[in-house]
């Protein structure tokens, strides 16, 4: 899950220097022997498609956050930005093709044409990234409780009561529960090895392994077991 996230913050960052990319001139006008800078905004069409494509990453980051799912957040993250990358991109060319060609107006691209053009470029890496990324599935079998040993033979001689063996170690449970820990100031944890800010810890009862809250509650939906000592999580 924090992969996915930073996935997406870079992918909002790369949209909102695209944004920026609409004040320089993307576009110098020669006609008449003068010579005028156009900037992006100036024409309607490229505002609305940079302001859009530049959001989008930003926009499917939030709906990956308000989903809390795994996968959700990988295609909302993934698809959203890579429409966002593919509008950024259109938005220069369009503005070159039918406002510049399109009028006669003599002239040529210039530093911020090309610069609308690499962000969306990137912007649109970065979303395909965020598709292929894998979301990697641990299965674990459920432990199972041995069959009973089956009952001596009978004989002639009186049959004696099974002596009974000394333990030895402690077994691990095969259940756990996941509960807040309220009570941890300082931590990292055991999924994304970040560091898990106040109230946000959740410990497993069964190991003591600390989690975020989000962390923990994307890998149950998927798993099922704790990813520490692999006890099946119960409520």
């Amino acid at each position: 899950m924090a992969r996915f996230y930073k996935v997406g913050s870079t992918a909002a960052a790369i949209g909102a220097i695209h944004i920026l990319t609409l004040l320089l001139a993307w576009y110098v006008q020669t006609d008449a022997g003068s010579i005028i800078e156009l900037a992006g905004y100036v024409f309607p069409e490229s505002l609305m498609l940079s302001l859009i494509g530049g959001l989008m990453a930003g926009i499917g980051l939030l709906l990956g956050h308000a989903l809390k799912r795994l996968k959700s957040i990988k295609y909302s993250i993934g698809v959203l930005t890579v429409i966002g990358g593919l509008m950024a991109i259109s938005s220069p060319i369009y503005a070159y093709l039918q406002r510049i060609l399109a009028f006669g107006i003599r002239g040529y691209p210039t530093i911020g044409f090309f610069a609308a053009i690499l962000t969306g470029v990137i912007q649109l890496g970065v979303g395909s990234l965020a598709l292929l990324t894998p979301i990697k599935e641990e299965v674990v079998p459920v432990t199972q409780a041995p069959a009973p040993a089956p009952p001596p033979a009978v004989t002639t001689a009186p049959a004696q009561p099974p002596i009974p063996r000394a333990p030895s170690g402690r077994a691990r449970r095969a259940t756990t529960r996941i509960l807040p820990a309220p009570d941890l100031e300082e931590a990292v944890c055991s999924i994304c090895y970040e560091p898990i800010s106040a109230g946000e810890a959740m410990r497993c009862a069964n190991c003591d392994a600390v989690f975020h809250r989000g962390c923990i509650e994307a890998w149950l939906s998927l798993n099922g077991t704790c990813p520490i000592c692999k006890a099946v999580v119960v409520a």
